[in-house]
């Protein structure tokens, strides 16, 4: 597994515990081999953003990264992206959960 995949299965870990309150289930070699293919067409922080926007918006699926890039959601995604408001909205959610980390490494 490579670096890239093994830091975003961590992320989507600790996100989906700090956003939804709730361990998420992975599967195991599926859930990296879709990340793999994931990178190759989203950047590591696109696609963390990807899942904080699902992890945020999309409660009603569960907290599986193959829920995440379904076609479906992707599809969604891809609509809403062109929106301006998509881009408000996501800015909100980033802030609501992560704003203290950029404040606490602006302090030391």
């Amino acid at each position: 597994m490579g670096p890239d995949i093994k830091k975003f299965i961590d992320f989507f870990h600790d996100a989906s515990i700090k956003i939804r309150r709730q361990k998420p289930i992975f599967t195991r070699g599926k859930d990296g081999n879709l990340v793999k293919l994931a990178l190759r067409q989203f950047s590591k922080q696109q696609l963390e953003m990807l899942a904080v926007w699902f992890l945020e918006k999309k409660r009603k699926l569960s907290p599986v990264i193959g829920a995440m890039l379904s076609n479906a959601v992707l599809e969604e995604l891809d609509k809403k992206i062109k929106s301006p408001e998509f881009w408000k909205d996501l800015d909100k959610i980033h802030e609501k959960y992560y704003k203290q980390n950029y404040d606490t490494a602006e302090r030391k």
